[in-house]
């Protein structure tokens, strides 16, 4: 989400601050958002050049009056805005001379009649320019700008929350989006903000476009985007590559030996990996675990044919187990839950859990202090705990112990103290002997900082320590981090420590090429740390996910370059199959990546099939014929 522009370029770590306002919602298959929040980031080492407003599919509809309000806005205590003559029409200037600590003033409003339903697609337009920014950088920087799109009377009924960058020559933003929220008939405004920073933008229109419903987002144009660390001959890439060999692989050895000990030469061996010992993985729904439907099928199949690992979603998740519903829909969780439990351990599925505490205040939560019963949070979390503790014990041994525990608004340490985690946590350690993770959204370096204060202290003030920590990971391309930027977090808080995950991986984007090379890079990044177990995709089917354009797969079953990509990486360059003859010792050996092997060994026309967990420290696989 960027404002591109002329011949101007920024330095090449200009990084997102992206303000947070508003609850997350849970992950479920569909966007369940109180507050869409989505922010700004400039791209770094990408040159930046005027756009055209692109062409639109003809189903979109404009649904704002051409040009500005006709009034020029009052002046406020953080700046003014001046009308100023443009050829045969006008600009508005916005001077910003102050911040708030809270919330924007200086600001305009057009309105719009036409609803603009949840989940629906809409696309936004500005044509603007940065004069100039006062601020102490070294560097130019670029203006910023927040684009709020709700209910007129308050905002609350939040579509869009937006924040984006512009720069120093004219060009148009443009920025498809879904409604966070429905915005009613007659109802209906969007609010420029530009007080975000002391600056000077000029402004020449608006435009906002809805699309009828179902209409697929990816016909739309984004922005033109990349990051760093993308080119082939990227630095990262070599030493990414050493350290894949030197902590992803071993020596496989097999010895052949017939029934005396001798050994058997050329004796073929052939091996074949059954499971990557890295959590190469997505969440599956769990309501497709028995649906005959031919989407449910493939569905399943699909799961199969690309991952090594699960996480069963979203009968996991506080207030929405089984234990928390009633009537005939909690029989069917239950059952559904039951079964997905059942088919992954079947086929040799690692699962993790998502989650245990939801530390970020929720609906049902805030409900409970608005009561004035914040006893009862506390209670329904220790009652969920030790639910799917007992129902997953077997299966499940890895959880996301602390889900969100830095506050949107609020989470459970403004309601209970700052010991509220620490104490979770302790109770938790006493019910499973499952790995424990701190799972955390990083959207911006001040998020991060404050997580990594939190972890640093949780960590040394906790009766026992989180066995990991989890990044999310949800990336549009208006957050994208570059490499060295995701190596130097990933470093950052690996003494923390024992273990890091990717727990929840989507990029929502509609360019293939991009979407399909940032997860090439974050994988092979990320597969290269030595303390990274495991990386999950939030979803891979458009069908059933919560941001449709972050999938693997549309909707209709077309696979997305990235697929490709995953396949070649996960199951061919990281994968260890291959087909020798034992030598004079009746061995072979192969360089070979950790996890289990189907090996089968054959002389004289009599076979014999092992399987074989690889890992660093085993010795040779003996077969005897």
């Amino acid at each position: 989400m960027i404002f591109y522009t002329g011949q101007n370029q920024f330095p090449p770590f200009y990084h997102l601050e992206k303000l947070m306002n508003g609850i997350l919602g849970i992950i479920l298959h569909r966007s369940f958002w109180a507050v869409m929040i989505l922010g700004y980031f400039f791209i770094s080492g990408t040159t930046c050049t005027a756009q055209s407003l692109p062409f639109l599919p003809d189903e979109l509809t404009q649904i704002l009056e051409s040009g500005l309000p006709k009034t020029l806005p009052s002046p406020v205590e953080t700046g003014h805005f001046k009308k100023l003559p443009a050829g045969d029409g006008f600009v508005w200037l916005a001077e910003s001379t102050a911040t708030l600590k809270k919330g924007h003033k200086l600001a305009f409003s057009k309105t719009f009649d036409t609803p603009l339903k949840e989940d629906e697609v809409g696309f936004v337009a500005v044509r603007c320019r940065i004069v100039d920014v006062d601020n102490n950088a070294n560097e130019p920087r670029p203006g910023r700008v927040l684009i709020h799109i709700g209910d007129r009377e308050t905002l609350r009924q939040t579509a869009l929350y937006h924040k984006g960058t512009i720069g120093r020559e004219w060009g148009w933003y443009f920025h498809p989006f879904r409604a966070a929220k429905s915005v009613a008939t007659g109802t209906g405004k969007i609010r420029l903000s530009f007080d975000l920073q002391p600056q000077r933008i000029e402004i020449e229109d608006v435009r906002l476009y809805v699309a009828p419903s179902g209409f697929d987002m990816s016909r739309l144009p984004m922005m033109e985007a990349g990051y760093q660390g993308r080119e082939p001959d990227a630095p990262w890439r070599k030493e990414a590559e050493a350290r894949i060999n030197e902590h992803r692989t071993s020596p496989l050895i097999v010895r052949v030996l017939d029934v005396d000990g001798h050994a058997i030469p050329q004796a073929d061996v052939r091996i074949r990996m059954h499971r990557h010992a890295f959590g190469f993985g997505s969440t599956f729904q769990v309501r497709l675990v028995d649906d005959i439907s031919p989407d449910a099928i493939r569905y399943r199949q699909t799961f199969e044919d690309l991952f090594h690992a699960l996480v069963p979603v979203p009968a996991l998740i506080p207030q929405h187990t089984p234990h928390a519903k009633d009537g005939n829909y909690a029989n069917q969780l239950l059952s559904d839950l039951t079964n997905t439990l059942k088919w992954a351990y079947d086929r040799q599925l690692p699962m993790r859990g998502h989650t245990l505490v939801w530390g970020n205040l929720q609906p049902w939560s805030n409900a409970f202090v608005a009561a004035g019963e914040p006893e009862k949070i506390l209670s329904s979390i220790r009652a969920h705990e030790q639910y799917v503790l007992h129902k997953t014990k077997d299966f499940i041994h890895e959880w996301d112990a602390i889900n969100h525990p830095i506050r949107f608004q609020k989470d459970l340490r403004d309601v209970f103290g700052s010991s509220i985690y620490s104490k979770l946590f302790t109770e938790q350690r006493m019910m499973t002997s499952a790995r424990l993770i701190i799972n955390e959204a990083l959207f911006d370096n001040t998020r991060e900082d404050k997580f990594f204060a939190f972890m640093k202290t949780f960590q040394e003030q906790a009766s026992s320590r989180a066995d990991g920590i989890g990044f999310q990971s949800h990336f549009s391309i208006n957050n994208l981090r570059g490499m060295e930027d995701l190596w130097r977090r990933y470093e950052r808080f690996a003494p923390l420590v024992d273990r890091l995950v990717v727990t929840e991986y989507d990029f929502v984007c509609n360019d293939d090429e991009l979407h399909a090379d940032y997860l090439r890079d974050v994988l092979t990044l990320s597969f290269s740390h030595p303390k990274m177990t495991g990386f999950i995709n939030w979803g891979f089917w458009a069908g059933y996910h919560w941001k449709p354009e972050g999938t693997l797969i549309r909707k209709d079953w077309t696979e997305r370059p990235a697929v490709k990509i995953w396949q070649e990486l996960v199951h061919e360059k990281w994968a260890t199959n291959t087909d020798l003859q034992t030598d004079t010792k009746g061995e072979v050996e192969t360089k070979a990546f950790f996890g289990d092997y189907e090996i089968t060994v054959s002389v004289n026309g009599t076979s014999t099939t092992q399987m074989w967990t690889h890992v660093a420290d085993n010795g040779p696989l003996v077969v005897e014929l």
